[in-house]
């Protein structure tokens, strides 16, 4: 659907977005070229709007400008992932007694659902919400905003190791027990939980990044 009934600065935005978006859901990953020209037809704007929604992602450290390569998904480093995880230690947690139990719930079952069907990537989709739904819970719509691109930048680094069962299978049984957790009302272990899942998980993905 052409993207023409916003200022410039509204449009660019909106384009950064989807493809903040494709990010997330995997259908773009690292070192993927963007084309301008393709973007703009496609979306039905204009190059100085995608060229400032490429602005606004290398911002967000979702795109690189590479000389003779152009715009392309960022690949990330072993610092980018340690860094992904501070914030998400620093955030997550204080989510936990404010979250609506019940949409935790269905997030996980549908990952289950997934699991059980071996859509791996939408296993993977699903643990970036239970994961999004905590942050929203705090109420800030900064902390949205900016969660938003860590989750973007979180699934880039899922892309470039080894994904599927091995990737994701024990974090979705360890989503299930947090779930548990607080239904029983048993916030302080799930804070536990999550930030021993949260640390697990940085370390073998700073692993795998680094080779």
């Amino acid at each position: 659907m052409p993207m023409t009934d916003a200022p410039r600065g509204g449009l660019a935005e909106q384009v950064a977005r989807d493809l903040t978006e494709r990010i997330l859901t995997g259908e773009l990953g690292s070192g993927q070229p963007l084309r301008e020209a393709a973007l703009a037809t496609a979306l039905g704007a204009s190059r100085n709007t995608v060229r400032e929604a490429f602005r606004l992602l290398a911002r967000d450290r979702l795109v690189v400008h590479e000389a003779n390569k152009g715009v392309t998904v960022r690949t990330l480093t072993v610092d980018d992932v340690r860094d992904i995880y501070r914030v998400r230690l620093a955030l997550e947690p204080g989510g936990l007694p404010l979250v609506g139990v019940d949409e935790l719930d269905a997030v996980v079952g549908a990952a289950e659902a997934d699991a059980a069907a071996g859509d791996w990537a939408a296993v993977s989709t699903a643990d970036l919400r239970f994961h999004q739904l905590l942050v929203t819970a705090l109420g800030s719509p900064r902390f949205d905003e900016m969660f938003l691109s860590v989750l973007a930048e979180q699934r880039l680094a899922f892309a470039q190791v080894a994904s599927g069962r091995d990737l994701h299978a024990p974090y979705l049984t360890r989503n299930r027990g947090m779930v548990d957790m607080l239904r029983r009302g048993e916030v302080a272990a799930a804070e536990s939980e999550l930030r021993d899942y949260l640390a697990t998980a940085r370390e073998e993905l700073c692993r795998a990044v680094g080779g």
